[in-house]
């Protein structure tokens, strides 16, 4: 997330844009399962150098002063995300789905490739001042055709936790994170590169890498296995009690950082993940555990207690900017079936 200013305004971050939502076609939010989508990875994705980058280190610095637990650690970027398509023009999805040597083409590949958290500080958020990142993008394009070719686009991830009773987990960020303090999102953080490329070409040149298709698993497998390390880190529930993540979107907020947005349902019920929550690993990034009501599956109990989700249902849904992070404002667009 986006870091605060020293006024402790975030006058970019409130909004958002989707880039990416996962229907069936009929604007129903099914979301992909892992072996729909497809990661190429490269250093051809990665930010192009700029001669402000000098600017990177006082922007960390002002950072560490407001959030001292924050640390730096590599991060994939989000290059783009690309929606193959058959010859006719329909979707991978749709129902003539072309065939990539002799299997089924993926829904959408995500084109990543490496930045670090200390990156993104310094080209996203207003730890760096305005002027300096307006010059980013304004160099971005008129030298490489893209507004962000200069920046970290730290690839974040968030999920809709979804509870057996009924509800959507939402938890406020504590004072001491980065960005959105005060908001609700769902768990949420950031893949780790090193569990499943550790062989980029500037990290070790001489060591053997792995086939293509291999880094693309291996890539798709840590964007999908993050965001279940984050729930159980966050929320504290078990990760037997997860069902496989389902991506239903994409989008950036307003300081053009993207987030992958995935669907979890969980075993326990809404009381079980408030008691869980308490003793979890990162408890201290939120002071407050919250379930809100949603439309529960077939067959499930309904019953949520009525102290969690009487007005921040409301404010769910409605996207309210007071009370949600942008991730979660475009989660619940996500969520939303097209009408």
């Amino acid at each position: 997330m986006a870091a605060r200013s020293a006024s402790g305004a975030e006058p970019e971050v409130s909004g958002y844009t989707l880039i990416f939502r996962a229907d069936d076609g009929a604007g129903v939010p099914s979301g992909l399962g892992e072996a729909e989508v497809e990661g190429d990875f490269g250093e051809q994705h990665d930010r192009v150098p700029h001669v402000s980058d000098d600017g990177i280190e006082e922007a960390w610095r002002r950072q560490l002063l407001s959030a001292p637990r924050t640390w730096d650690a590599p991060k994939f970027r989000l290059a783009n995300i690309l929606v193959p398509s058959t010859a006719d023009g329909t979707t991978a999805r749709g129902e003539r789905a072309c065939r990539r040597n002799g299997r089924a083409a993926p829904a959408v590949v995500l084109r990543v490739g490496s930045t670090s958290y200390k990156e993104h500080v310094g080209t996203c958020t207003s730890s760096r001042d305005a002027a300096a990142r307006r010059a980013l993008r304004e160099d971005g394009l008129a030298m490489h055709g893209s507004a962000s070719a200069h920046l970290s686009d730290a690839l974040g991830v968030e999920a809709t936790l979804e509870t057996c009773d009924g509800g959507l987990v939402l938890l406020r960020r504590a004072a001491g994170v980065v960005g959105s303090v005060g908001k609700f999102n769902g768990p949420s953080g950031h893949p780790e590169p090193e569990r499943s490329v550790s062989l980029h070409p500037r990290a070790a040149e001489r060591a053997p890498r792995p086939r293509r298709s291999e880094t693309s698993r291996l890539v798709r497998e840590e964007l999908f296995a993050s965001i279940a390390r984050e729930i159980v880190e966050e929320t504290g529930v078990p990760s037997a009690s997860l069902s496989p993540p389902r991506l239903v979107g994409a989008m950036r907020d307003g300081f053009g950082k993207p987030d992958l947005l995935f669907r979890v349902a969980t075993a326990f019920t809404s009381r079980q993940v408030v008691a869980a929550a308490r003793r979890a690993r990162d408890a201290w990034e939120s002071d407050a555990v919250v379930v809100v009501s949603a439309t529960p599956p077939e067959g499930a109990d309904a019953r949520v207690d009525a102290r969690f989700h009487e007005r921040l249902t409301r404010l769910f849904w409605a996207r309210c900017p007071d009370a949600m992070a942008a991730t979660t404002r475009a989660m619940a667009e996500c969520l939303s079936p097209k009408t």
